[in-house]
């Protein structure tokens, strides 16, 4: 990743760049300081891609509450590991929550990661899933810089 960002601040500093390279949180962090010391570090176009946490929050809610996932929309802020990935359950528009489902739903959400793992008995991860995360991410960007108005995803 170090030597990918150091290229891309050499030849297109200016360009948005979605990390969705694990581990995000350390990941972000170094692209950070290598932009920095190139001089060309802005806030505003690193990003930290967390929107697999998303989808399996909103995948885990409709499953809970008989809807599809289609229709929830969980924001979520934090990292991409264990408990820095903070699903703010109390934000869904039209769904309540029970403290107890608050704090299973949370501790789901955070181990979902290690939860596919352990299903594939240790040979891989979510890739289609993190693919479809990335795709989604990627087309918001886009929309976003061509102009339309709304286009909310959220990232670290």
């Amino acid at each position: 990743v170090k030597n990918l960002v150091q290229q891309v601040a050499k030849t297109c500093p200016k360009a948005c760049i979605g990390i969705i390279t694990n581990p995000v949180n350390t990941t972000v962090a170094i692209a950070a300081e290598v932009l920095k010391k190139a001089g060309v570090y802005d806030k505003n176009k690193l990003f930290g891609v967390t929107t697999l946490d998303i989808i399996r929050s909103n995948t885990f809610v409709a499953e809970l509450k008989g809807k599809q996932p289609g229709e929830v929309e969980v924001p979520v802020i934090g990292g991409h590991s264990g408990v820095t990935i903070l699903p703010l359950l109390s934000q869904v528009p039209g769904v309540s929550f029970t403290e107890q489902e608050v704090a299973d739903l949370t501790k789901r959400i955070q181990n979902a990661g290690t939860e596919v793992v352990e299903a594939k008995a240790g040979g891989g991860s979510a890739t289609l899933s993190m693919g479809q995360a990335a795709a989604r991410f990627g087309l918001s960007l886009v929309r976003a810089l061509q102009g339309e108005q709304g286009v909310v995803e959220c990232a670290y």
